[in-house]
């Protein structure tokens, strides 16, 4: 009973959080904020539930032991992604206010030299890792939603920034890819 309340209160927690940034992503029509942000909050969803009510056996789990290790195999290009990503938006993006991510310079240095959304790959890859290490139908379906999720953020960046860097980001974006760096475009 207490692993079922444990899990109620931080996902409950996890969306009043993260509930906030949907709504302004909703309000101000800022749809790669909204997708980003829900899927944010499905992946931490998917976390909590799985750490506590997957010990009590709620529903049934694979223990395929290549899957698990494939799981782990993810988690690191992922923690890459993320933070490189993070950090370089941090530094050179010229971020206003408590968003220290809004960037108000134009970044493509780096990481993002080499792929255009590196927080969603990650955050994508995130999801798979989990997949590949929990081995449930219910991993299997939230994690899909939520790499859905990322990647219809990442496909509608693209607009928003050419809305917000002008054609300079166009010409960014026909050279270095969203996702795939190992087929870079010509």
């Amino acid at each position: 009973m207490f692993n079922i309340i444990l899990c109620l209160v931080l996902i409950f927690f996890i969306w009043i959080i993260n509930g906030k940034f949907i709504y302004q992503g909703f309000k101000k029509k800022i749809w790669n904020e909204f997708f980003i942000h829900t899927g944010f909050g499905l992946i931490f969803t998917l976390l909590i539930t799985e750490i506590t009510l997957g010990p009590l056996q709620v529903w049934k789990h694979g223990d395929i032991e290549l899957f698990k290790i494939i799981g782990y195999v993810f988690f690191a290009p992922s923690i890459y992604f993320v933070f490189t990503s993070m950090t370089m938006l941090k530094s050179k993006g010229n971020p206003i206010g408590s968003d220290r991510y809004g960037t108000t310079q134009f970044v493509d240095q780096g990481i993002y030299g080499i792929i255009r959304q590196p927080m969603t790959l990650g955050m994508a890859l995130w999801s798979l890792a989990l997949i590949f290490l929990f081995q449930s139908i219910f991993s299997l379906v939230l994690g899909g939603i939520e790499i859905f999720f990322f990647w219809i953020s990442a496909r509608m960046e693209l607009n928003y920034n050419i809305k917000k860097f002008g054609d300079r980001y166009r010409k960014y974006a026909e050279k270095i890819p969203m996702w795939n760096f190992f087929f870079r475009k010509k």
